[in-house]
């Protein structure tokens, strides 16, 4: 039998299930005492090792044709003999590197053959021509299995319940690495959990070839949330679990914009193509639940994000000011106003005029003032337009100390361009972490490298170096289209 073992390769994970009893098989019933729970190897010495020159004579992959090692004369001591009927037995299993070592990849071609074993038997007992099962883990999940016909009463329930087992093998090898990956003091509890869901898996795999398949698929059910449970438990995050958070998030995201939509309605306000991209959104949202509960999980995931791209566009749709447009604003224009007060000092202190500059400045300090006023009375679109009026106040006010040139104009120009696209962009890369976009992270690493250059390009400006403070800027553009590229 040539086993495709990367497919199925998770190791320790499956080896238990070799110790459950098969009575239905006579070659099977001489291992049914085995637990490989370690690497078989030289100078090994243990039942398992017994247990396993017991399967490669029965198997025709004989240790010794007699004296120890023979069939019936089998010993606890992995030697030499031990080891090269284990080659034998990897080369035809299709097992890679061959090298005598009996480890995960060998562990869990081991158990297909179990299973092959179960099919042959079942096969020859049944005259349902089932579909084998390690066939079946090569497939991708779909709604439908290829080869399914019509013509066999038993292919649709047979599909159905094919696929959760796959979805079970995937879920069972990412369980046993993440509970390789725990700490020391829970591993040994989550792998008696471990060997529970084995037993499951075990007798969902014995009704499929039974060929019961309405009550395999309602076992294996069971033995995915399981499985899926344990592997939450070790600290891992399941597709099902991701998938379930996406679309929650999106959801939530969706009633805030209904939310929104109907107040800018209310107000006269202009809500552009909003209302048609909402509607879009929610016929992917259904279709990422109806994945979801297909269990096509990344499917669901990719509906999910398409249908928050375009609530986000239907938000860029609404004029109307939020909460968060507003704090923002505010915060911006309080920082503007520290940052001119400073200059306007330092230009003080160097005799230069600033007395129309301090007279904008106070006349900004008012503009905040009302603004701050307004976000308490949650009026946000008051907010903003005091900000912005703050704003331009402090630009006249430093314009007003004088000295400016058209190198320095441009200088400070881009600088605040740059300001203004890293704060946007910081925007979108918090809801982005917020969503758990995988990019997220590069994107941050992106703008925490802009922000770096940012402080640069205001030392140069201060320092009075014009050209390297534009240069400057526009690296920092060019990072935050980056960043955004990330997401």
């Amino acid at each position: 039998m040539n086993v495709s073992v990367s497919r199925v390769g998770y190791g320790a994970l499956v080896i238990s299930l070799c110790a459950l009893a098969v009575p239905s098989f006579t070659q099977a019933q001489s291992v049914n005492d085995c637990s490989f729970g370690r690497t078989l190897e030289i100078n090994v010495d243990g039942e398992d090792v017994r247990c396993l020159q017991t399967y490669l004579n029965n198997s025709g992959f004989v240790i010794a044709e007699s004296g120890p090692g023979s069939p019936g004369n089998e010993t606890s001591l992995f030697r030499g003999l031990t080891q090269a009927a284990v080659i034998r037995w990897q080369e035809a299993s299709g097992v890679s590197p061959a090298s005598g070592v009996f480890g995960p990849q060998s562990q869990a071609a081991y158990l297909l053959d179990l299973v092959n074993q179960l099919e042959t038997e079942q096969q020859a007992l049944s005259p349902v021509n089932t579909q084998p099962l390690t066939s079946i883990a090569t497939q991708n999940p779909a709604p439908q299995v290829a080869g399914v016909t019509t013509s066999d009463p038993y292919a649709v329930d047979r599909a159905a319940a094919a696929l959760v087992l796959e979805d079970i093998v995937r879920m069972l090898e990412d369980t046993q690495d993440q509970i390789e990956d725990a700490d020391e003091d829970e591993q040994a509890e989550l792998e008696e959990e471990l060997r529970d869901v084995h037993n499951d898996f075990y007798e969902a795999l014995i009704a499929f070839f039974d060929v019961d398949y309405t009550e395999a698929e309602a076992l294996a059910a069971d033995v995915l949330e399981e499985a899926t449970d344990l592997f939450e438990d070790a600290g891992g995050e399941s597709e099902m679990s991701e998938a379930e958070d996406v679309i929650d998030d999106v959801l939530d995201l969706f009633a805030d914009l209904e939310e929104l939509l109907e107040q800018a309605e209310d107000d006269d306000a202009d809500v552009g193509n909003a209302p048609d991209l909402l509607d879009e959104a929610k016929d992917l949202l259904d279709d990422a639940q109806d994945a979801f509960d297909a269990r096509s999980y990344r499917q669901a995931k990719s509906d999910a994000y398409d249908a928050e791209e375009l609530l986000e566009e239907a938000m860029d749709e609404i004029d109307v000011v939020t909460e968060k447009d507003a704090n923002r604003d505010v915060e911006d224009a309080k920082d503007e106003f520290d940052r001119v007060e400073e200059e306007i000092e330092e230009a003080d202190d160097d005799g230069e005029d600033v007395d129309e500059a301090e007279d904008l400045l106070d006349d900004a300090q008012r503009e905040l003032k009302r603004a701050e006023a307004a976000l308490d009375d949650e009026d946000w679109t008051d907010a903003v337009k005091y900000a912005k009026e703050a704003e331009e106040l402090l630009e006249e006010a430093q314009d007003a100390i004088g000295g400016s040139d058209d190198d320095k104009d441009e200088a400070e120009e881009a600088i605040d361009d740059a300001w203004d696209a890293y704060r946007d962009a910081d925007d979108k890369v918090d809801e982005a972490e917020d969503d758990d976009d995988r990019g997220a992270d590069d994107a941050r690493d992106l703008l925490d490298e802009a922000k770096d250059l940012l402080d640069e390009a205001e030392e140069e400006f201060d320092d009075e170096d014009y050209e390297d403070a534009i240069e400057l800027a526009e690296e920092v553009e060019d990072l935050i289209d980056d960043a955004l590229d990330e997401l």
